[in-house]
């Protein structure tokens, strides 16, 4: 006679059971002492639906940080070169006309940039503290403070140095 291990991702009745392997990380929310702290106990069926929407809104934050920040970047560089400047005037640059335009547009690309990724941390700790599902932002984090870095190293030389 064998005995059967119990495996926690199949228990004796995995019906009553709405997690997957990903929520096993999730902070555990505290049970009821008594009767009256019953109504705090969250639904299993909506915490689910939470750790689902979780992961997907990682995925779209993912996606659209580095949408935003280059789309900004566009528009920011459209409008110094409407603005103008001496520097597009004497043929030098085509996008960034003035030295006033290499200061403000690095910096305001990167800061979005960087919002982008603090805002992920945040979202990050929330989800974690309101026990939702919370490691898919813990990637996403890991994917935006390369990328943060990145364009900063890329783009404030040219608020440093000028050109």
């Amino acid at each position: 006679m064998s005995k059967k291990k119990k495996n926690p991702l199949n228990p004796d009745h995995p019906e009553n059971v709405f997690s997957e392997e990903a929520d096993y990380a999730n902070l555990r929310p505290t049970f009821a002492n008594d009767f009256s702290d019953v109504n705090r106990i969250p639904d299993p069926v909506e915490q689910q639906r939470k750790n689902e929407q979780s992961s997907r809104q990682a995925l779209i934050y993912l996606a659209a940080v580095p949408i935003v920040t280059f789309v900004s970047a566009f528009l920011l560089a459209w409008v110094s070169r409407m603005m103008g400047g001496p520097l597009c005037d004497a043929g030098e640059a085509a996008w960034i006309c003035s030295r006033s335009a290499q200061l403000w547009w690095p910096i305001s690309t990167t800061m979005i940039a960087f919002g982008g990724m603090l805002g992920c941390a945040w979202i990050l700790y929330d989800k974690y503290r309101n026990y939702i599902r919370w490691r898919a932002w813990m990637g996403v984090l890991w994917v935006l403070i390369p990328f943060s870095m990145l364009w900063a190293t890329s783009v404030l030389p040219m608020a440093i140095l000028g050109d």
